[in-house]
């Protein structure tokens, strides 16, 4: 079989006809898939491809011939040069749309689910000015940014449009020139508490000045603290969850309350029940179904965390059940008293097929996975179905708008 010729890197037309779930349009160029950041679906555009693989081609964006009616202006100077936030040139209700799109596309070509059962993205707050932490790099000359998508280049940021008033002010307060290789910036608002952690550099550190606690990044992963105790504080769903500057903790405060709203909506009546929250963190969930009468096993592996749920169960003079553990680990030994629901919120990479399997093995009635990527998401949802798992519901949630990501509860029954 002959080889098909190279594509050109001449600039040509094309129309859109898919978008990725990692926020790019597509384009078909000689039967190729050609991804292109910055189109929208419908477009008619020019590209320039870039990169030409075996299977697929990316191509940047040259002109657009006829614009999308979602299509509007970035709020933000620093598209498209920043690699954040990647749905800037699409309306907020635009980028709900497409976000629905892609989790149902992802639960068709790879969950297998010929209609799945998917709602429309909803909001859960507003569109800007969400995030309490952000991690940032150094530029050469020091200046605080993000990295350019797809590269190790900083782009120097001083304003960011996604991050709450309190996070941009720890970002004023460190300022440029630390000698910190990267900086994480965390202001949770709701109870005023803020923190920064350096990542130190080849060079000498300058320790910032400001209203804030302050850590440094040890290599074993560990914080050494410079200024206070750096912890962390958010009230969600009447709880007030603490937490070091270490651990994981929603960046959208009221996505935190959305998903813990959705979590308990599918879940019912728990009352009794023995419930596993596995990938814990510090009691987002374990919290909240403890309250609802729950006997609740949290399993999580970061052992800062499962100290900092203990002393959050604690204040809230709750019981919970807490195993430092990985949850691979916990899920495949053996247990005389099987769950009757498992809440699953894994990382971006998803649980993966040994602990879906381990689940499934332990045969509890409901399964809630909220997931952060929807490509994760359908490979477990299609691994579920083989063991005898129905998808009931996908709820996506926008916790990230301006960015492709988005959040999806979804619903599983035996």
């Amino acid at each position: 079989m002959s080889r098909r010729p190279p594509l050109s890197r001449e600039p040509q037309t094309a129309v859109v006809d898919g978008f990725t779930h990692g926020g790019e349009g597509v384009v078909r160029l000689e039967g190729k898939a050609v991804f292109v950041p910055g189109a929208l679906p419908g477009e008619t555009v020019v590209v320039r491809v870039v990169e030409d693989r075996k299977n697929w081609a990316r191509a940047d964006l040259v002109d657009v011939v006829e614009a999308s009616p979602d299509r509007v202006e970035p709020p933000c100077p620093y598209v498209p040069d920043c690699g954040g936030c990647d749905l800037q040139h699409a309306t907020p209700d635009a980028q709900r749309r497409l976000k629905t799109r892609v989790v149902v596309e992802q639960l068709q070509r790879l969950g297998r689910l010929e209609d799945p059962p998917v709602r429309d993205c909803r909001p859960v707050g507003p569109d800007t000015g969400y995030r309490t932490h952000a991690q940032m790099h150094a530029a050469p000359d020091g200046r605080l940014g993000f990295r350019r998508e797809g590269s190790h280049e900083v782009v120097p940021i001083d304003q960011c449009l996604v991050m709450t008033p309190a996070s941009q002010s720890v970002r004023d307060q460190v300022g440029d020139g630390t000698g910190a290789a990267e900086v994480q910036l965390r202001a949770n608002s709701s109870k005023g508490s803020a923190a920064a952690v350096l990542h130190p550099g080849p060079g000498p550190l300058q320790i910032p000045d400001g209203a804030f606690d302050l850590s440094l990044a040890q290599p074993d992963g560990s914080l050494a603290r410079l200024r206070g105790e750096a912890v962390l504080a958010e009230e969600v769903a009447g709880f007030t969850f603490r937490f070091d500057a270490s651990s994981f903790f929603q960046v959208n405060t009221g996505g935190a309350e959305a998903i813990v709203a959705e979590v308990m909506d599918v879940l019912g009546d728990v009352s009794g029940q023995l419930v596993w929250d596995l990938y814990a963190g510090v009691g987002l969930l374990s919290l909240p179904l403890a309250r609802a009468g729950a006997d609740v096993v949290a399993v999580e592996g970061h052992k800062p965390a499962t100290e900092w749920l203990r002393r959050n169960a604690e204040a809230a003079d709750l019981q919970v059940g807490i195993q430092t553990a990985d949850v691979g680990t916990f899920v495949r030994a053996e247990t005389a008293d099987p769950p009757d629901a498992v809440v699953l919120d894994p990382p971006r990479t998803g649980a993966r097929e040994d602990v879906v399997r381990a689940v499934a093995g332990h045969a509890p009635g409901t399964v809630v996975y909220v997931a952060c990527d929807p490509a994760a998401l359908a490979r477990d949802v299609k691994t579920f179905a083989d063991l005898g798992y129905r998808l009931v519901e996908a709820r996506p949630l926008d916790l990230f708008p301006m960015t492709h990501h988005v959040e999806v509860i979804a619903h599983l029954t035996r």
